[in-house]
């Protein structure tokens, strides 16, 4: 019974490693899409759609970031539980 706890534990470890990776990933593309808008945005035009579109992409952005945080909480609180129950 132990034992099976055990690998269930480093699954868990595992899955949410992965859905970090994911989740950076999409931080980077997002990253990369935000300075591709900002270079080819026209900020002379008399009109806001501009600005709410760079934005609205530096939210998404943030977003991405408060999850990656929580992500990286759960998986260091995940690794502290693994490591006591090895102990």
């Amino acid at each position: 019974m132990k034992r099976k706890k055990q690998t269930s534990e480093k699954e868990t470890v595992l899955t949410t490693e992965k859905k970090l990776r994911n989740v950076r990933t999409c931080l980077y593309v997002l990253i990369l899409a935000a300075i591709t808008k900002i270079a080819m945005t026209d900020f002379y035009e008399v009109s806001y759609r501009p600005w709410l579109n760079v934005i609205i992409m530096f939210l998404i952005i943030f977003l991405v970031l408060a999850v990656e945080k929580g992500l990286r909480k759960k998986l260091k609180e995940e690794k502290e539980k693994d490591e006591e129950i090895w102990e």
